[in-house]
């Protein structure tokens, strides 16, 4: 590991000084406010208080840069944390079996355009299933090829979420922007309607510790709960309401290491539920509620009092980081003035961070 590393760091001086580009930030149209640097991958052995770029790809043609690949999502192999996949907004799905140290581009069809999400077997970590919005592919050889399974025919929806139910028979399903879900039975061959959500929705997930519990984030109206692998649905909103600005989505975070645990990051800030998210409690922030947009969130799985996040204000972004559950806060300068997306705390070291970032533009 520490050799992959070494590597890391040394090309990581030429890999900054390439990835600088300008963009334009929603909401802003003049120079002033227009973030620049580089975007992709960004890795910290100490906790946030430096870092260096992590975007090598390695080609026949020599070590290249990454860094002007923005961040979508990132998604780790629950059963091989060295295991990576790098959800971009138009250079396609990217993958890592080294910590990140290195990253490969995928084949076509996903090695390519936006990548929205992806979904790793539970049981066998070479079948990942992929989607760019208007259709679903399926590998069962680890990347090295893959097949259409679905593909959407109304231009107007866009499948969001991607989801594999934790327990036999591993049912996949798919969430439409428009709330629409989608349901498969066999791997992705066969589909049919599982439910109506009625309103715009944006991520699906299941909770690793508990056995049927799902949670569905709509876009506007806050968490969405189902205790028996989606054949009900209960609306938490009710339960959200006495936070302003708790019902619009920025991030769902479940705590690996504790079922029913579960970060709603909100309009509002952030908010913690160990009930499955029948009561919520505010995490103290520096930032005032509704003051500032969280993008990048991250829970130590060791230590639940120890957390991160990114806050953007306008075209500016600063790295917070407690480790007493919110009663103080240290500040640090990111590495790029481009927007903080996705932050990730490595499960077996929590002192490693990675910082994702994305070049936004109107």
């Amino acid at each position: 590991m520490s050799k992959l590393f070494a590597k890391l760091f040394l090309f990581s001086a030429v890999i900054f000084l390439t990835g600088a580009s300008c963009v334009s930030f929603p909401g802003t149209s003049s120079k002033k406010s227009t973030p620049t640097g580089p975007t992709g991958w960004f890795f910290s052995k100490d906790s946030g208080e430096s870092w260096k770029p992590m975007v090598l790809l390695p080609t026949a043609d020599g070590v290249k840069s990454l860094s002007a690949v923005s961040v979508y999502a990132l998604v780790e192999d629950k059963n091989d944390p060295k295991a990576l996949y790098w959800l971009s907004r138009d250079n396609g799905l990217l993958y890592s079996y080294d910590d990140g140290a290195t990253w490969q581009k995928s084949v076509e069809p996903v090695g390519s355009g936006f990548i929205y999400s992806i979904a790793i077997h539970p049981t066998d970590k070479c079948t990942i299933f992929a989607t760019n919005g208007r259709q679903i592919f399926k590998t069962t050889d680890c990347n090295r090829s893959w097949t259409e399974m679905y593909r959407e025919g109304v231009p107007s929806r866009t499948i969001k979420s991607l989801a594999i139910n934790i327990s036999p028979p591993f049912e996949l399903y798919a969430l439409e922007a428009n709330g629409i879900l989608l349901k498969s039975l066999d791997s992705g061959a066969s589909w049919q309607i599982g439910h109506d959500f009625k309103e715009p929705t944006e991520k699906m997930i299941f909770d690793n510790n508990k056995a049927g519990l799902v949670y569905v984030a709509t876009k506007e109206n806050g968490l969405i709960r189902s205790r028996d692998s989606g054949v009900t649905w209960f609306n938490l909103k009710n339960s959200l309401k006495s936070f302003p600005g708790a019902t619009q989505y920025r991030r769902l975070y479940l705590y690996p290491t504790q079922g029913e645990q579960v970060y709603w990051v909100s309009k509002y800030g952030i908010l913690v539920s160990k009930n499955a998210g029948d009561d919520w409690d505010p995490i103290n922030l520096i930032t005032p509620p509704g003051g500032t947009s969280i993008y990048g969130f991250a829970v130590n799985p060791k230590n639940e009092k120890e957390i991160y996040y990114t806050s953007t204000i306008g075209t500016r972004s600063t790295f917070y980081r407690t480790i007493d559950g919110g009663k103080t806060w240290v500040t640090r300068k990111l590495p790029s003035s481009q927007i903080p997306v996705i932050l990730r705390i490595h499960p077996n070291n929590p002192s490693w961070l990675y910082l994702g970032y994305t070049a936004m533009s109107n």
